[in-house]
């Protein structure tokens, strides 16, 4: 399956950045969109690669890729949905508002997001008396895969924080 130039590349890339959807890969390696979307098709036909759909889009895996790392890095590829799990899984459960103001968003996009990830099961939701609480599911997992693979994030949030990160550790 992977004698194709075209898939063995293909198949490198998805190794380097798990979750990444059709168009992704696409730009990535400066393919046509035709050429794209057949050697996908073709490579999860062959299982040479898993496919994940979810609400937004569909995501390409290499097929060592476990279930639950799937689900958790396909939740990772929305910005504003890894900033929350990121932000969940640094110690412990921190209310609503805890969140807004740790996390740059409008109160209903953040609510929004964070409807989904509980929806998908990436998120808990504690409700001790008083205001309710959130915290990651499995925050080693989040943590792990966004250690291993934020250079695959490729965003504007991303390349933001590390600015502002690296200008406050050298002040």
């Amino acid at each position: 399956m992977l004698d194709n130039r075209t898939r063995q590349r293909i198949a490198g890339f998805i190794g380097s950045h798990p979750g990444s959807s059709a168009r992704a890969i696409q730009r990535g390696l400066n393919l046509g969109w035709g050429e794209t979307s057949y050697h996908l098709q073709e490579m999860v036909k062959g299982g040479t690669i898993l496919k994940h759909s979810s609400a937004h889009r569909d995501y390409y895996f290499s097929s060592d890729v476990t279930p639950a790392d799937r689900a958790t890095l396909s939740a990772m590829q929305s910005p504003m949905e890894r900033r929350i799990l990121v932000e969940l899984s640094q110690g412990k459960e921190v209310s609503f508002s805890e969140l807004l103001s740790r996390i740059p968003g409008g109160r209903s996009t953040v609510a929004f997001h964070l409807r989904y990830l509980i929806v998908i099961g990436q998120v808990a939701v504690l409700d001790p008396p008083g205001e309710r609480r959130y915290r990651a599911q499995q925050p080693e997992r989040v943590l792990r895969l966004y250690r291993n693979f934020r250079d695959s994030f490729g965003d504007r949030m991303r390349d933001e924080f590390t600015s502002i990160w690296g200008a406050l550790v050298h002040d």
